[in-house]
């Protein structure tokens, strides 16, 4: 029964955590126009953060439960499942017909690949996630957004939805349940890890990762199908750049130090397929279907290699 409950409390905190912050993100962006804020200011902040509000509020969560070893594990899981299973997505669901090469704003990937290499190479210099690089991290995430906001823009139809009544309750409501989800499946992952014997790490990298990564699966497809290939990438770049820089800043903050396994592997694999994203935009977008499998193959390939 124990088990059941620790099971069904852990999924029942993911789909609160999910459906909260994808709300919170719609709400903030209701609110945003309401106010006439700039659609840059919109897309850069409001979006940037609302696809990695499931990541921050969970890895944030566990480090202040002192456990920094989830958080870190939710972050790498997140940014391999986004480089590799959203794209996937691309190579499989875009149409038949379309044959293109993309144009996309290059501050997102640089920036992406600039806070990947001070993240993993801190973590191998030194075996640990020192104090000074969350500040550097929290410090740059915010300059970088702050460059986004005045270069970056994204058409408002792309935005703006129909008009929703009580946005302020919407907004409050769903933070409380984003709030109240992360808990959830924080405490019940590591229920689940000593219930299995396994380290919170891998939960982290594994089951965390996979769900907080199912909105930008789900935004993947909708991009794919509207034939939308250059917001595929723009979110799987967003996303992986606040999740090091926002949500990892924010961890190794509230609980810096060691954790309890060695991460080399994972940390270059992630740097490697944070890599091969950036290149793909370098080349024509088409269906491919071979890749979209190798894509999905490597993902499991990675996760079966973790036990």
């Amino acid at each position: 029964m124990e088990t059941f409950l620790i099971f069904g409390g852990f999924v029942l905190g993911l789909i609160l955590l999910v459906k909260g912050a994808d709300e919170m993100v719609k709400s903030a962006i209701q609110i945003a126009v309401k106010f006439k804020l700039p659609n840059s200011v919109i897309g850069a902040t409001f979006i940037g953060f609302g696809t990695s509000a499931p990541e921050l509020f969970t890895s944030t969560g566990a480090a202040i439960n002192g456990d920094l070893s989830l958080a870190i594990g939710n972050i790498i899981g997140s940014n391999i499942a986004n480089s590799l299973l959203v794209l996937a997505v691309l190579y499989l669901f875009i149409d038949k017909d379309f044959s293109k090469k993309i144009n996309i704003n290059q501050i997102s990937p640089v920036w992406m690949m600039i806070f990947t290499t001070i993240f993993v190479s801190t973590y191998i210099l030194t075996n640990q996630f020192p104090l000074i690089l969350g500040i550097v991290l929290l410090s740059l995430v915010i300059f970088v957004t702050y460059k986004m906001v005045n270069e970056e823009a994204i058409d408002e139809e792309e935005l703006v939805s129909e008009e929703k009544k009580f946005i302020w309750f919407r907004g409050i409501l769903a933070i409380s349940i984003t709030i109240f989800g992360s808990s959830l499946v924080v405490d019940n992952a590591i229920a689940i890890a000593d219930l299995l014997n396994i380290s919170s790490l891998i939960v982290g990298v594994t089951i965390i990762a996979i769900g907080t990564s199912l909105p930008e699966v789900a935004g993947a497809i909708s991009a794919a199908r509207l034939r939308k290939p250059d917001l595929i990438m723009g979110n799987v770049f967003g996303s992986n750049l606040f999740n090091i820089g926002l949500v990892g800043g924010s961890a190794i903050i509230f609980e810096p130090g060691e954790i309890s396994s060695n991460i080399d592997y994972q940390m270059f694999l992630m740097y490697f397929v944070s890599f091969l994203a950036v290149l793909l935009t370098r080349y024509v977008i088409k269906r491919n279907v071979l890749v979209g499998i190798i894509f999905i193959a490597a993902y499991f390939g990675f996760i079966y290699s973790l036990f």
